[in-house]
């Protein structure tokens, strides 16, 4: 009698351990976004999904948009469609994308970006795009993103390829320097809601976990003009995730922002 109860009570305790187990892997966990954005991808190609654009496929990939567009024979505005093969190395076969590189029962004819479209607020008139529109031709000029705490540093090496800035939900995000919109979305998984701004032909930078977003695609914007409004979309607390490509590359925002 006494082995067949704690035969019971070892059973008991199992399945309460199963079911903890169970219980601790559901639900959606935040993916931290140095666990997403490798230096150099891996594949040769890849199939447009929606809400993708050249940009956040170049970004993901860690390669200059240029190259990507050259590779695939794109030109501007770099409109993509959803089912579409994009190269990722090397010239692609052929002289164009031909129609059976669409996956069939897709919107192919929508253009990627606009099936994901992102929380916008509308700017106010003292926050138009009116005003100085060249973009930076080199480091100088560049002003902080954001307020707030320094939490994260760049670390190449470990998968950092930014900086994180905490901050208050809504606080002001600012441009940090001249340039234009070329995506705001959700696109990109683990950065939440996304905004990236080509500056020149070297310089891309990117504002990632926004609550909203006060622009959109294609708008020019001035440095300090504020653009979004600070959250923690795809992340764990409130904070700005914020990254500057050069050629395509991240490098540290410290060695372009100004001493605070």
């Amino acid at each position: 009698m006494v082995n067949t109860d704690f035969r019971l009570i070892n059973a008991f305790a199992l399945i309460l351990g199963l079911a903890w187990i169970v219980a601790g892997c559901t639900g959606s966990p935040v993916v931290p976004v140095s666990d997403l954005t490798n230096a150099r991808t891996k594949h040769a190609a890849r199939i447009v999904r929606a809400g993708d654009s050249l940009y956040t496929i170049a970004w993901t990939a860690g390669l200059d948009y240029r190259d990507v567009a050259r590779w695939n024979k794109l030109q501007t505005p770099y409109a993509l469609q959803v089912g579409q093969k994009i190269y990722l190395g090397g010239e692609m076969p052929g002289t164009e994308i031909s129609t059976s590189q669409v996956v069939s029962g897709l919107q192919a004819e929508r253009p990627a970006s606009a099936s994901n479209p992102p929380a916008v607020v509308r700017a106010t008139s003292s926050e138009s795009s009116a005003g100085q529109t060249a973009p930076p031709t080199s480091a100088e000029g560049w002003v902080w993103p954001a307020g707030g705490n320094l939490i994260t540093r760049f670390n190449g090496a470990a998968g950092e390829n930014g900086i994180d800035i905490a901050g208050v939900d809504g606080s002001p995000i600012r441009a940090a320097a001249n340039g234009k919109v070329v995506y705001a979305g959700t696109g990109l998984r683990g950065y939440g809601l996304l905004l990236i701004i080509k500056h020149d032909e070297t310089f891309l930078s990117a504002y990632a976990h926004n609550r909203a977003v006060t622009v959109n695609e294609g708008d020019e914007i001035y440095s300090g003009q504020v653009i979004a409004e600070m959250g923690q979309s795809g992340a764990s607390s409130v904070r700005l995730h914020f990254e500057i490509r050069r050629n395509g590359q991240p490098i540290d925002p410290l060695t372009i922002l100004p001493g605070r």
